[in-house]
């Protein structure tokens, strides 16, 4: 099954991804558009149940009302307001790893491991790799940062 891909640009967020020459959207197999949605969307605020989401800022995807068995996203935004430290990285492995539960349980990963760290270089900024272990064996690692002083100043 295919779905848009997504590209990283420059600045970090994600796009979908085009042809250059054509103009056309890109599809993808990967699993990084998996990854990346799953980490990376807000997942429905943990005590909405499945009750209505009317405000946005409690994030989720509107259809996990009528879901009961799942949910879109994660809650890596729980992690965001505390002040960058090694326990907060292990948090922050917690979170990643919770919102990629679901590829073991629909069987399109064997594993998921996570670890995530303070950029040597930018103690403002935690590297995240995410591997994903395959039903056959094989294994992708996906690499993502995230902007820690930006959470907190609300960017």
């Amino acid at each position: 099954m295919s779905d848009l891909a997504l590209c990283r640009r420059s600045d970090g967020n994600f796009d979908l991804d085009f042809d250059s020459e054509s103009g056309d959207l890109l599809l993808s197999e990967g699993l990084e558009n998996a990854v990346a949605i799953s980490i990376g969307t807000y997942a429905r605020n943990r005590s909405l149940g499945t009750s209505a989401n009317l405000e946005p800022v409690l994030g989720g995807w509107w259809a996990d009302a009528l879901d009961e068995s799942g949910t879109l996203g994660g809650y890596l935004y729980e992690a965001f307001p505390g002040k960058l430290t090694d326990s907060t990285c292990r948090d922050v492995e917690t979170l990643v790893k919770d919102a990629l539960k679901w590829m073991v349980s629909d069987g399109v990963a064997k594993s998921v491991s996570c670890s995530a760290e303070i950029d040597s270089e930018d103690a403002e900024t935690v590297s995240i790799s995410v591997t994903i272990e395959k039903p056959q064996g094989n294994a992708e690692t996906f690499k993502f940062e995230v902007n820690w002083k930006a959470t907190i100043d609300g960017i």
